[in-house]
């Protein structure tokens, strides 16, 4: 029975009315002005917590973007050792043979092991 008087105005001034009308009904009734003041609270709490949440977001985005740069400077600096491992071991390998490889398949070859015409 106590929920039969009680007035059910404010969320259809709120959200269907302006603001002039709604001012005028909260200033009649105590029960719309006292909702209107704990949806005014909730409000500003929300104001306040915006920004440590926008803060938190961007946090991530920039954790994220690092944790990605990090990846890809290790697997450059990674591809780099293992490529210059590679020509060491092939530099090694063609300074170890007494004959070039165009005399290995054959070709004429001048005195210094080149391709002769």
């Amino acid at each position: 029975m106590e929920n039969e008087n009680k007035c059910n105005k404010y969320e259809g001034l709120f959200v269907f009315r302006n603001e002039e009308e709604l001012n005028e009904h909260l200033k009649e009734c105590p029960e719309c002005r006292e909702e209107h003041e704990k949806q005014q609270k909730v409000s500003a709490l929300i104001k306040e917590v915006a920004p440590v949440y926008l803060n938190k977001k961007h946090q991530e985005k920039s954790l994220l973007i690092k944790k990605f740069a990090c990846c890809f400077i290790l697997f450059a600096a990674i591809s780099s050792v293992a490529g210059y491992k590679m020509y060491e071991d092939y530099n090694y390998q063609a300074s170890l043979s007494d004959d070039s490889y165009i005399q290995m398949m054959g070709l004429p070859t001048d005195e210094y092991g080149f391709f002769e015409i």
